[in-house]
């Protein structure tokens, strides 16, 4: 069924456009903000109607031509075609609705932090297909699209690009569809390649007896199984500090604002306090906010490794981390380890309840909070809220320009 000139009044964090008519709501594949157009229903639901864009009737007063060639087949990049002041506007007002909503929160002004545009990751996840050619998820489809370049991805990974490419196919020729996924992480100066291959011994020897002289560092990994060629990590550094990052340690993507992200939630933590940081990673987070005077708690034992490491890189004396679930911690923890702030980072899903009651019943005055994800977040603000805290301040860094995420900088204070 074809509903004729529909207005795109929003955009969802997948990128699909918002439209309403006739008191119904439309989430639309493949729809530009600001445009009208006519659609196609694909799938009726409770609460909307899924549909994907036929033709545009009347294009956005924000549509900006895509640099990227692959822009409308791949699922990298969702809102490329939209200038980036309003992409901006559009980030902002993801977050303002969705505090507004949960927490009954009006925010006037909020500040984003903007960034380059392009050329900004230090890491991208590729698909190998059948024959061998790096590829991109296409959009809304697990179907693949051969990409010969990123415009997100950090110079030196383009520059490597190419040769990385030719790799890959070499393989792919001499020993078969091994290759199911790669990384390419880069520090600017070095590359960590992480290949998924189901037959690491032999693409291990492979490398070895043929490839003796790659200038890369390679992780190949099959499950928890994993042979190394070169250095199983990289160095990175962050204003003053260096820290080791592995295969599987998170550090954030975008290499113009990872000071910058730090750097606010910095400001809102209270000096010479001990710091408990949950979901601590690597420790870079923790060495990054506080210097010292820190407890880490993170479930990935290899991450809480390197995080030991991080702290001895940077010369601390005066830390923990410890490799267990957020939710060991408890009030006769933090009591112990006289924990005056915490910092959380949780993945998508937001915080566990009980981490939040766990918290609230402690004399911690404050939580920093950073987010990339809005829903659950303003979820967790109402949930500290209901136990006798407030929303301070808030305020976003656009670490992922080019689509609909962000990240967003809470301070949750007891009253």
């Amino acid at each position: 069924m074809i509903i004729k000139d529909i207005k795109i009044i929003d955009i969802l964090q997948d990128g699909r456009g918002v439209g309403k008519k006739d008191s119904k709501v439309y989430f639309i594949e493949g729809a530009t903000f600001g445009e009208s157009c006519d659609i196609e229903i694909i799938k009726e639901k409770k609460n909307f109607i899924e549909a994907r864009k036929v033709k545009t009737t009347s294009q956005s007063p924000y549509y900006t031509q895509p640099p990227c060639p692959y822009y409308y087949e791949c699922g990298g990049c969702t809102i490329m075609d939209i200038n980036y002041d309003e992409q901006i506007k559009l980030k902002k007002n993801l977050i303002t609705k969705a505090i507004k909503k949960t927490c009954a929160i009006e925010i006037d002004d909020l500040e984003i932090i903007t960034s380059e545009t392009l050329s900004y990751r230090n890491k991208i996840r590729l698909q190998v297909d059948k024959k061998g050619r790096l590829s991109y998820n296409k959009k809304s489809s697990n179907d693949l699209v051969e990409i010969k370049d990123c415009l997100l991805a950090n110079e030196h990974i383009i520059e490597n690009l190419g040769k990385i490419q030719n790799l890959v196919t070499t393989i792919v020729k001499d020993l078969g569809n091994i290759i199911r996924e790669i990384s390419i992480r880069s520090n600017s100066c070095e590359i960590l390649l992480n290949i998924y291959s189901k037959e690491e011994e032999k693409l291990y020897k492979y490398l070895k007896e043929n490839h003796k002289d790659l200038p890369y560092n390679i992780n190949i990994i099959n499950k928890k199984k994993i042979k190394t060629l070169g250095k199983d990590h990289l160095i990175f550094k962050v204003k003053d500090k260096s820290f080791k990052v592995s295969k599987d340690d998170f550090y954030q993507v975008n290499d113009y604002q990872i000071e910058n992200l730090y750097q606010n939630a910095r400001k809102y933590l209270e000096k010479n306090k001990k710091l408990l940081d949950l979901f601590c990673g690597s420790g870079i987070s923790s060495i990054a906010l506080n210097d010292d005077n820190i407890v880490g708690i993170e479930i990935n034992k290899s991450a809480i490794k390197d995080a030991k490491e991080n702290a001895k890189i940077n010369n601390l004396t005066d830390y923990k981390f410890i490799d267990k679930n957020a939710n060991y911690i408890d009030q006769k923890f933090i009591e112990k380890e006289k924990i005056q702030t915490v910092t959380v980072d949780p993945p998508r899903a937001g915080l566990d309840k009980e981490i939040i009651k766990t918290l609230a019943k402690t004399k911690i005055k404050n939580i920093i909070y950073i987010s990339c994800n809005p829903q659950t977040l303003a979820r967790d603000i109402k949930r500290f809220m209901d136990r006798g805290y407030e929303l301070k301040e808030i305020k976003a860094v656009d670490m992922f320009p080019q689509t609909m995420h962000v990240e967003a900088i809470a301070l949750i204070q007891k009253m």
